[in-house]
């Protein structure tokens, strides 16, 4: 099963950047920042999520990085192609493009009206269809490291956008829904993979990101409790599992048992 880390830069940059290398040395596979134009999991602000990753680039040398997500509210996909296509060269190549449909805090830091669930879809669906072919580059804009182009993560929990991740993602990502039990979140994210499994006819990276107020599940207590959480979301079919990190920092007093993180990492299931 691969790892991955969810690191909110809201902290001095050098603090960043340790956290970044402390992950790259835990051994993960991939390394995600947010994009937003305001912290959507606290009040500090922090920093602008294409501008991180680049330097995060320069900071690390193996894990993959990128974004978890980029919004569609604020982003342009030619814009966006661009900035994505210097950066698989900074990085030498390790870029994953995260997008999703974004959320009604994202429209109002963005100035914007809110949309209808369906608008957000629709809206999703066209700039990922562009985003598809803008990211292959050309001999005018340059082309990327990674060819045909880099890989693409779409974050999802509705149907519709789930079914538009089965068509043209390399990569789907799910955090279950919100505010649920941990049998709910595991129910949930089920259901999400049936839907996709149902829709795709070739093979997708199925990841769920973990956060306990998206489903109130404590996996980093001890190794066992780790254990029996890989287990759980590796049966439903997810071969992916991301976590925030540093995890204390987003989980519940005494819920993140020393050194579990690092065993974990090292005796990954």
């Amino acid at each position: 099963m691969r790892f991955g880390a969810v690191v909110i830069p809201f902290e001095p940059w050098e603090q960043v950047v340790r956290w970044a290398r402390e992950v790259e040395e835990l051994g993960f596979d991939s390394l995600w920042v947010p994009d937003h134009l305001v912290n959507p999991v606290g009040s500090k602000p922090f920093y602008e999520g294409w501008t991180t990753l680049a330097a995060l680039a320069q900071a690390t040398s193996r894990i993959r990085i990128g974004t978890l997500v980029s919004s569609v509210v604020f982003r342009e996909p030619r814009v966006l192609a661009k900035q994505a296509i210097a950066v698989d060269h900074v990085s030498g190549g390790r870029l994953e493009v995260g997008v999703g449909a974004g959320s009604d805090e994202d429209n109002e830091a963005a100035g914007l009206r809110l949309w209808t669930p369906r608008e957000r879809s629709d809206r999703l669906r066209a700039f990922v269809e562009q985003l598809d072919d803008l990211l292959r580059g050309d001999e005018r804009r340059g082309f990327p490291l990674q060819r045909p182009r880099p890989p693409l993560t779409i974050a999802a929990w509705s149907p519709r956008n789930i079914r538009l991740a089965a068509e043209r993602a390399d990569r789907w990502n799910t955090m279950g829904g919100y505010g649920l039990s941990a049998d709910e979140g595991l129910r949930a994210a089920a259901s999400q993979v049936a839907l996709l499994e149902a829709a795709s006819d070739r093979p997708i990276i199925r990841s769920f990101l973990h956060g306990h107020r998206w489903v109130a599940e404590t996996p980093l207590v001890s190794v066992e409790a780790f254990a029996a959480f890989a287990a759980r979301y590796r049966e439903i079919g997810f071969d992916e599992l991301l976590f925030y990190y540093p995890p204390e920092r987003f989980s519940p007093p005494g819920t993140v048992g020393d050194g579990v993180l690092e065993r974990v990492a090292k005796e990954r299931p």
